[in-house]
């Protein structure tokens, strides 16, 4: 079984102001900086995903601690250049713990978020109906 029980998961986002070469010194900046901060964080399976107007990151750590990720949250603030903003969800692999952060240049706000064991109130239920054991298709 894995050791990790958490995950980092990150969305960094680029403006359309921004040139083509511009976007890949960024990101090419972006990626070296956060390595060598998630590496001191003990990060362990870094992944980085260059998407053309965004870069995905996902990575795990062995323990889920608040002050840790408020810390990455803070210098990964401080490391985006003009024209890019961030977004990270830290999950618990029981899902008891979620942390969101959005990142802008020099800035970072925070919030806690709960997934109940339970639905809310509401929400459309869905029938699910087996017809089979072979690959999932579309059945819309």
């Amino acid at each position: 079984m894995d050791k990790n029980c958490s995950s980092l998961f990150g969305h960094f986002a680029y403006a359309e102001s921004l040139t083509y070469e511009a976007l890949m010194e960024a990101e090419e900046h972006l990626i070296e900086e956060m390595e060598t901060l998630l590496a001191r964080a003990g990060a362990e399976h870094p992944d980085f995903t260059p998407l053309g107007d965004a870069l995905m990151l996902q990575c795990e750590f062995e323990e889920h601690r608040l002050y840790v990720y408020r810390k990455i949250a803070m210098e990964m603030a401080a490391m985006l250049p003009d024209g890019v903003s961030g977004r990270l969800l830290c999950l618990h692999r029981d899902f008891s713990a979620m942390h969101v952060f959005w990142l802008s240049p020099g800035t970072w706000h925070e919030e806690d978020r709960s997934l109940p064991l339970l639905p809310p109130q509401g929400l459309k239920a869905h029938t699910s109906i087996l017809t089979g054991s072979g690959p999932l298709e579309d059945r819309r």
